[in-house]
């Protein structure tokens, strides 16, 4: 795997425009797809996490493209490119969950109309896995696998039925849109001292995406986002049970953002689910330092070629 270089992920973004098309609600919703001439058998869905955006993934795209797949990456509604829901565009906000896995399954239809893959894959991070949970439960798709990486299945509260006493207050007294206490405005990333990643060159390069391009870079959430999501985290038990398609679930070992416990118990309810942990992870596997992330990639590899063998070993009638 080459080092990290910014200025070639710039050049490698620069030669797939960003598009767009409208969403639930005519949300506007941007996605990037990075295709081969002529285009390849094989799509990954990259489905990002909170407070992300379609450029910071840029070289988790050029990874897999060097690996001959195309690449979709689309942002959520009301972060990145796509169009935010409050006149404070910093504020993680939310109208409907739904919505989320709703937009996620326009995309992806509006584009395999164009390009029928016959093979697909979603990698999904934290809020994308949570997201992606629904989609996989909830719409007819052809997703062969899924790769989860430290999905949002829980948050580590210390006192959860206080919090969520308070969560329910302030929903009732109509602070939906104020940000949650102990949250506000984006501020970037400290890269000594950090629950996300240890690689302080791809903070760094997260930091520079999100100051050079402030109108994509996103703040702390909101309470009616906090209330969605913990929401949507209490119906998974039924949900996980309906999805079909085999789950690779990627556990960081040195998590602080999202809780393992919750995340293993999940875990354990798909008909086809399996955890991996990895050893010294934080929360940001999939931009850890190269010897962290490079195994991990050669993991999610193999797994996704798995699907390929058996096709050809039991081909699907």
């Amino acid at each position: 795997m080459q080092p990290f270089n910014s200025a070639q992920l710039h050049q490698f973004a620069a030669q797939y425009p960003l598009q767009y098309l409208n969403g639930e609600n005519g949300c506007r919703l941007a996605y990037r797809h990075f295709t081969h001439h002529p285009t390849a058998r094989e799509l990954v869905i990259m489905v990002n996490g909170r407070a992300e955006n379609i450029l910071k993934w840029t070289e988790l795209a050029y990874d897999f493209y060097q690996q001959g797949y195309d690449v979709l990456i689309f942002d959520h509604r009301g972060q990145g490119y796509s169009q935010r829901l409050l006149k404070d565009g910093e504020k993680g906000h939310l109208d409907e969950f739904r919505f989320y896995a709703e937009d996620m399954a326009e995309i992806i239809d509006n584009l395999t109309a164009l390009y029928p893959y016959p093979n697909q894959y979603i990698l999904a991070h934290s809020l994308g896995a949570l997201v992606t949970t629904y989609y996989l439960a909830n719409f007819d798709h052809r997703i062969q696998r899924a790769v989860f990486s430290a999905p949002f299945f829980g948050v580590p509260l210390k006192q959860p039925v206080r919090d969520e006493i308070l969560l329910n207050m302030m929903m009732l007294w109509g602070q939906g849109e104020r940000y949650v206490f102990g949250k506000g405005p984006y501020k970037p990333a400290n890269l000594q001292e950090n629950n996300l990643s240890h690689d302080a060159t791809r903070m760094q390069w997260m930091n520079e995406v999100n100051l050079a391009n402030p109108n994509i870079r996103l703040g702390g959430p909101t309470f009616r986002w906090v209330h969605l999501c913990l929401n949507a985290i209490k119906h998974l038990p039924k949900i996980i049970r309906r999805v079909e398609t085999p789950v690779l679930v990627l556990e960081a070992e040195e998590e602080k953002i999202v809780d393992n416990k919750t995340l293993e118990k999940l875990t354990a309810l798909f008909a086809h689910g399996d955890v991996r942990k990895i050893a010294r992870a934080k929360h940001e596997i999939l931009f850890e330092t190269d010897d962290i992330r490079t195994p991990t990639l050669q993991y999610i590899y193999a797994f996704f070629t798995s699907a390929r063998n058996e096709q050809v070993i039991n081909p699907i009638v």
